[in-house]
């Protein structure tokens, strides 16, 4: 079988629910716990999502360990290893039943665990913020980047956030301007965004352009650039935009990534005195123990206990 027969198998499988749920009865014959089967049909979701997400239609062991990566920067190590579990047990269940000639997952190893309590990436400092928000112009372009740049880092949206946002999610409530915002591990936009009244012009500005583009297409943002104009942004031209406006602000660090904007707008809320449930519902915490985290990291270099030492 050559490698691009294999690739079209690949799809195939993966767009068959036959193979799915042959998939998880092998397992289930196998002795594995109902919560286990839960838990691989959950990573294995993730799997399928970020491929939509992505625009990948014949995942290779390239993909796999990128998928890896990415969902490294958002969930533990135990999160990443579950679903990249699933993604190579599926793959191997259709070797077995001799779907396909190889698994393009077998190679790809799992995420190390960190014992560090610290998170990977690092905060902004204010004024690295105000470099980036800056570096926007009033082009087109500037004013869907300027939207995007204050939508993470005064709502802490993610990029898969921002990829997902449609239109009809801005609304109002009460006297705020809100976005409905589809959160990761959900298939519906059920959670909101409150925005910044400072920021509301922002977000209007964009509206008024993006009304002017004239795309049919229900995304909140979309490309400008002449291939694939007035599409949604893929999560991946996100990041392209994001890093560009760091390089052009002059914040550079291997520790600072496009998540550093959602990192920074849940750092700089706990500064300001948020209370504990008002950051983790902006951050969309779906555990207190993640805001918790966030609260101690800032409190450990802002509020020392060896300041409390006198002798």
């Amino acid at each position: 079988m050559t490698d691009q027969a294999i690739a079209q198998t690949n799809t195939k499988a993966l767009a068959t629910q036959d193979f799915i749920a042959g998939w998880l009865d092998r397992e289930r014959g196998r002795g594995q716990s109902n919560k286990t089967l839960e838990a691989y049909r959950r990573g294995f979701e993730r799997f399928g999502r970020w491929l939509v997400d992505q625009g990948i239609t014949e995942p290779g062991a390239r993909d796999i360990a990128r998928f890896k990566m990415d969902l490294g920067d958002h969930y533990a190590a135990q999160t990443v290893n579950l679903a990249l579990s699933a993604v190579k047990s599926f793959y191997r269940y259709l070797v077995e039943i001799g779907a396909i000639g190889y698994s393009p997952a077998g190679d790809v190893r799992g995420a190390k665990r960190s014992k560090s309590r610290r998170h990977k990436r690092s905060a902004l400092t204010v004024s690295e913020v105000r470099a980036v928000l800056d570096t926007c112009d009033q082009t087109t372009a500037g004013t869907r980047d300027l939207a995007i740049i204050a939508l993470m880092a005064y709502c802490g949206l993610r990029t898969i956030e921002i990829h997902r946002a449609n239109i009809d999610g801005l609304g109002t409530e009460g006297e705020r301007m809100v976005l409905h915002v589809q959160g990761k591990g959900h298939i519906e936009a059920d959670e909101i965004a409150v925005i910044p009244r400072s920021q509301e012009p922002i977000i209007r500005a964009w509206l008024s352009e993006r009304r002017r583009l004239g795309s049919e297409d229900p995304a909140l943002f979309v490309s400008l650039s002449n291939r694939t104009q007035g599409q949604r942004l893929s999560t991946r031209a996100i990041r392209y935009i994001i890093t560009g406006q760091f390089h052009r602000a002059g914040v550079f660090g291997d520790t600072k990534t496009t998540h550093s904007l959602r990192h920074t707008a849940i750092t700089q809320a706990i500064k300001n005195g948020g209370s504990p449930m008002q950051v983790q519902a902006m951050a969309r915490h779906a555990s207190f123990d993640t805001t918790l985290g966030y609260i101690h990291e800032v409190n450990r270099v802002e509020n020392p206990a060896e300041d409390l030492i006198n002798y």
